[in-house]
């Protein structure tokens, strides 16, 4: 995909994760990366195409695995945003509008760190948006696995 695809790609899943994030949803204990998998092996797929048409300095990946790891950390505090609770003996989870804020200000370092890659690499430009899918499961992954976490501790089955 280009950087452009990747770009509408990701702003439509996000979109979809921000909607679901505020909906009381059930939470599939048995398989609760599904969603995280797929985005995260089409996001490492795409930046090892765009590796292979560009020369990307160690900095530029650095940035990248920078900005990956404060998505996950972000996920984290998300996690523990997040409502927890069992319905009829199933795990149900619902963020709030701090969940939603904590996204908002993730991608915002997201998008500096884009910056960043490409002022530092001309060569790089459009890494960082290649790498939002993969951002995006990283971070929803450790999201989940915080509430995940959480709810095994607080919300007993």
């Amino acid at each position: 995909m280009t950087s452009a695809d990747n770009v509408i790609v990701a702003v439509l899943v996000l979109g979809f994760i921000l909607w679901r994030q505020l909906q009381p949803r059930e939470v599939r204990e048995d398989s609760p990366y599904r969603l995280m998998l797929v985005l995260g092996v089409v996001g490492v797929a795409d930046l090892i195409g765009f590796a292979g048409d560009h020369h990307v300095s160690p900095l530029a990946w650095a940035l990248v695995v920078g900005s990956l790891a404060v998505g996950a950390g972000f996920g984290v505090m998300r996690g523990v945003t997040v409502h927890v609770w069992r319905r009829n003996g199933v795990l149900v989870r619902q963020g709030n509008a701090i969940t939603v804020l904590l996204w908002a200000i993730a991608l915002a370092v997201h998008l500096l760190v884009d910056h960043a890659i490409d002022g530092a690499d001309s060569q790089a430009t459009g890494l960082g948006s290649t790498a939002l899918l993969l951002y995006l499961g990283v971070a929803l992954a450790a999201q989940r696995f915080a509430t995940l976490s959480r709810a095994r501790s607080a919300v007993p089955a």
